[in-house]
């Protein structure tokens, strides 16, 4: 059970040597229990507003530190909350926290100050999730779509969706008590119509986790091809680093490598990997096989292929191993600049195009036009292949996209019944269903396992 009548604190930011570091405290006796350690007390003062103060113990002065006071309800959580600047010292910080739970506060766990926010109105159960999300933000596309669900825009959209079937649910639910007078009070007609517009709008909305998502965690791009085709080279020149060993020799690449990119705003995670072709020894094995694993969790495969040595039987044969891990495979003739015969070209052409894949881009590592056109092609990619909103509300959760998938199964279930003619209480219990899986996404509908499942991701102090 979730106990929100004591008093919590920690720390607000990472553990660490810094400039400042800040704890915050919040709850019942915030204030008494914070003057406790305090020269002059804060109790009294004005909301929203900062005081200097000295921090005692019981070995004396702890550290001169600034005090901001936020007055409940008008705080975060709802509740008194003080947030304390001291000097970064892990020393410092460490004496401030005992000494305040010497005072009478107890130890916050993980999200426990947004999941007072939840409990206590200031935050719907989507909005506190996208708090995390936030925090976690590794790309300007990921920190706007969090920040749009914490405005409230997508929680709103679910709670409006949610009244109009409540409204006619309950309609329902009334004709099931005057069942023995054959009354009916929600028209069929526009109560199906009404359950085709929201089941619509519900599977755009689960549509779109594929564009949250990539949103959230990024495009994941695998470099795949035969030893020797230039893949770390063009890894590197994408990243504009020596990140992978380059070498003449075959085989170099025997492990995975990973990194980041950011390309407009949307974060690409490029795995470079281990020439596909049939192994010399147990170690290059391991490593072939690795290649294979990270291209069936690939969201796109660039297949690198060398333009002057790879004849288009070679390239039909990858292209049939690379289609039983991945469906998505973008392939890019490298060498260009080495290639003088314009009939191998249109013959590589014919067997890309021939096995249903885009002609492949041409590039040559060596030359500096390449990570442009690299980019480029990932970004147009990505954008042509709906991996990026085009909708102002995107999901961007697992969770909500669960709870749309079953709330669109039990609409639908509701559409078949009207259509085979079920009596009122089977539309019931389906309208019942989506409605528990919508209040379910912005925490009308929530249980303690729930809570304690999302909240014990977030961090100490949040």
């Amino acid at each position: 059970m979730v106990r929100t009548d004591d008093c919590i604190v920690a720390r607000a930011t990472p553990a660490g040597t810094g400039a400042i570091a800040v704890v915050r405290i919040s709850g019942r006796n915030a204030f008494a229990i914070t003057d406790r350690i305090l020269a002059k007390p804060l109790t009294g003062v004005q909301s929203h507003t900062a005081h200097l103060r000295w921090l005692q113990d019981n070995r004396g002065n702890i550290d001169q530190a600034l005090c901001t006071v936020f007055a409940g309800p008008n705080s975060y959580t709802g509740e008194d909350t003080i947030e304390i600047s001291v000097h970064g010292s892990e020393w410092i910080v460490q004496r401030l926290l005992m000494a305040l739970t010497d005072a009478g506060a107890r130890p916050a766990g993980p999200g426990e100050f947004t999941l007072r926010a939840f409990l206590n109105g200031k935050l719907d159960l989507a909005q506190a999730e996208a708090v995390a999300d936030v925090i976690a933000a590794e790309s300007n596309a990921g920190l706007r779509a969090a920040l749009d669900q914490i405005r409230g825009g997508y929680s709103a959209e679910i709670k409006l969706l949610r009244q109009k079937l409540v409204d006619f649910a309950s309609l329902i639910e009334l004709e099931l008590d005057f069942s023995e007078e054959d009354v009916e009070f929600a028209s069929r007609s526009e109560l199906k119509s009404l359950v085709s517009q929201i089941l619509t709008r519900v599977q755009q909305l689960r549509d779109s986790f594929r564009a949250g998502n990539v949103l959230k965690n990024g495009v994941t791009v695998v470099l795949a091809g035969r030893p020797n085709a230039g893949k770390s080279t063009l890894f590197n020149r994408l990243l504009n680093e020596e990140r992978a060993i380059v070498s003449d020799i075959a085989g170099t690449t025997r492990d995975t490598i990973e990194d980041i990119l950011h390309i407009a705003g949307i974060t690409y995670r490029l795995v470079d990997t281990a020439g596909i072709r049939e192994a010399t020894d147990t170690i290059e094995k391991s490593g072939i096989e690795r290649t294979l694993n990270s291209v069936q969790r690939s969201t796109v495969t660039l297949y690198i292929f060398d333009a002057v040595v790879l004849t288009p039987e070679d390239l039909a044969e990858d292209i049939l191993l690379l289609r039983k891990h991945a469906t998505n495979i973008l392939p890019v003739g490298n060498k260009l600049d080495k290639l003088s015969d314009h009939q191998r070209r249109d013959q590589l052409e014919m067997t890309c195009g021939g096995l249903g894949l885009p002609l492949p881009v041409w590039v040559s590592a060596t030359l500096e036009e390449t990570t442009g056109v690299l980019k480029d092609l990932l970004f147009s990619h990505t954008v042509e292949s709906g991996y990026t909103a085009g909708d102002t509300v995107v999901v961007t959760n697992v969770r909500h996209a669960q709870s749309l998938q079953e709330c669109e199964t039990s609409l639908a279930q509701v559409l078949t019944g009207m259509d085979q003619g079920i009596g009122g209480d089977l539309l019931a219990f389906h309208i019942r269903e989506a409605l528990h899986q919508l209040g379910a996404i912005t925490g009308e509908i929530t249980t303690d396992d729930l809570l304690d499942n999302i909240f014990s991701k977030f961090c100490i102090g949040k």
